[in-house]
């Protein structure tokens, strides 16, 4: 586990969106492929999110979409590198079936589901596509 988070930590501060050419070898092994390697990041951003997303809930906010779009929005501050590595490979195959889970869960626990606008206020044609910063709504049903 130890290696793990090193190659973690090693492959985010190189500041890329992919492993590093000096890397790659270790991360290979460590992980099998680079999707093992995105699920990796992927389950301590949700690991995070969702820690943090017991606290808002004890809270008992009264808009509960806002106060999400403020978690997701400060976790991305906290965990900016991760955030970058995710929302570039956002529609990398091995991120499917988390972000889906995901998805299901905090709908469960919130009542809130995703929607397609992003959590960003960034004009149409500056926005890069992002799989997960998505802005949050109550559900109607």
């Amino acid at each position: 586990m130890h290696r793990r988070h090193q190659l973690v930590h090693a492959v985010l501060a190189s500041g890329l969106t992919t492993v590093p050419a000096d890397l790659a070898a270790e991360v290979a092994a460590e992980f099998g492929d680079f999707g093992g390697f995105l699920q990796e990041v992927q389950r301590r951003w949700y690991r995070a999110f969702d820690a943090r997303l017991d606290a808002v809930l004890e809270e008992r906010p009264q808009d509960v979409h806002d106060a999400l779009v403020r978690l997701w929005r400060d976790l991305a501050l906290t965990m900016p590198a991760a955030r970058l590595m995710l929302d570039a490979n956002a529609g990398h195959p091995a991120l499917v079936e988390g972000d889906d889970r995901h998805r299901r869960l905090l709908h469960a626990a919130t009542g809130v589901v995703l929607s397609p606008a992003p959590l960003t206020e960034q004009p149409a044609a500056r926005r890069k596509p992002c799989l997960l910063s998505l802005l949050l709504r109550t559900s109607t049903t």
